[in-house]
């Protein structure tokens, strides 16, 4: 065994080598994925996401590896102001930041019924894409777009933000203890459909996506007084089918879920905190988490799943405008039916390339 006086000094002989040989290099940082917003100047996410992502956000450091550079919006004079405040690089045109960016997101609800014109360039040239919800305004541009995503091998994600929150997986971990389901009920704050009604893109996120009819009562769908939506979930050889009830309700995007089995019932719910930093962290984040990662090609869901979720909005909105409130079969929405935009004549359809 070595001496203590040895071993010391084999120690400092093998420190002294390593003090002169070469250092090693360093890693190379990480690029992070430059990120191009569309519709940031009014009704949209991304002054919520910029203040997560940039560093000029109220979080003070950008929490994700996903960097804003560029921005574009109908608008100029609000590109602009959006660039100054967080940073990025505006653009004179939608189609501007091809060959400059690693992936693009649409924040708005303006913007929607053109939507699948505004990403066609970026899903075209293989740039994953966010899709703002309602996702699309009529059933064919949003199958172009998917079928184009689909040849192209290009990511897309097109979700609500209560998608991404714990209480969908939570709730659909429970179901087993419920039996039999025989009735759903749920509320969720909204003062508009096609946006802000997110229960009905988180329900089928927890219970399944095999709903075979919705039906829609309310006053105006795109800023409501009262509100139901019913939706018909088709069941299984074990599991009959039953009715989900969705009332809209005041509160700061409260939801409440509640499943009624034979052998029990199981309930969650959601409030936003009035903590801004906390509500960024709990609400908000989880979602670019998820687009984080489909952009780096881990898509959230299949492309067949976002079709299914327009068909759920246009099936909701049909019900209301064309057939009076009775339940409409989600596979009855014409392909080229669309409901009332929120601002007719956003933009000038000029500007889109043939």
């Amino acid at each position: 065994m070595p001496s203590r006086r040895s071993l010391l000094a084999t120690t400092a002989t093998a420190a002294l080598a390593g003090s002169v040989a070469e250092p090693p290099l360093p890693a190379a940082p990480r690029r992070k994925i430059r990120v191009g917003a569309l519709n940031v100047g009014e009704y949209t996410f991304w002054g919520i996401w910029a203040d997560i992502l940039s560093p000029q956000g109220v979080l003070g450091t950008p929490l994700l590896e996903m960097d804003i550079t560029h921005c574009w919006d109908v608008n100029p004079a609000r590109s602009r102001q959006f660039a100054t405040r967080y940073g990025c690089q505006p653009v004179a045109t939608y189609d501007g930041m091809l060959g400059q960016v690693d992936a693009i997101a649409f924040g708005g609800l303006y913007e929607v019924p053109w939507q699948h014109q505004l990403a066609r360039p970026y899903v075209d040239a293989g740039v994953p894409t966010y899709l703002s919800r309602p996702f699309s305004y009529r059933l064919r541009d949003i199958d172009g777009l998917l079928e184009l995503a689909a040849k192209r091998g290009t990511p897309l994600m097109a979700s609500s933000c209560q998608e991404h929150l714990h209480h969908a997986s939570l709730l659909k971990s429970r179901l087993t203890s419920c039996g039999t389901i025989k009735a759903v009920q749920g509320t969720c704050s909204s003062q508009e459909f096609p946006a802000h009604f997110h229960i009905q893109w988180f329900l089928p996120r927890a219970l399944g996506y095999d709903v075979e009819q919705v039906g829609l009562i309310t006053d105006d769908e795109r800023n409501s007084s009262y509100l139901q939506e019913t939706m018909l979930f088709r069941g299984s050889d074990s599991q009959p089918p039953y009715l989900a009830a969705l009332q809209a309700a005041s509160g700061s995007h409260h939801l409440y879920v509640q499943v009624i089995g034979e052998q029990g019932t199981q309930s969650i719910s959601m409030d936003r905190s009035p903590n801004r930093r906390e509500e960024l962290y709990s609400y908000f984040a989880p979602q670019l988490v998820d687009m984080q990662r489909t952009f780096t090609g881990q898509p959230f869901q299949p492309l067949d799943i976002i079709r299914k979720k327009t068909q759920l909005f246009l099936a909701g909105s049909y019900s209301h405008l064309v057939r009076k409130g009775t339940m409409v079969p989600v596979d009855d929405v014409p392909l080229d039916w669309s409901p009332r935009h929120f601002k007719p004549g956003w933009i000038n359809e000029k500007l889109f390339k043939n």
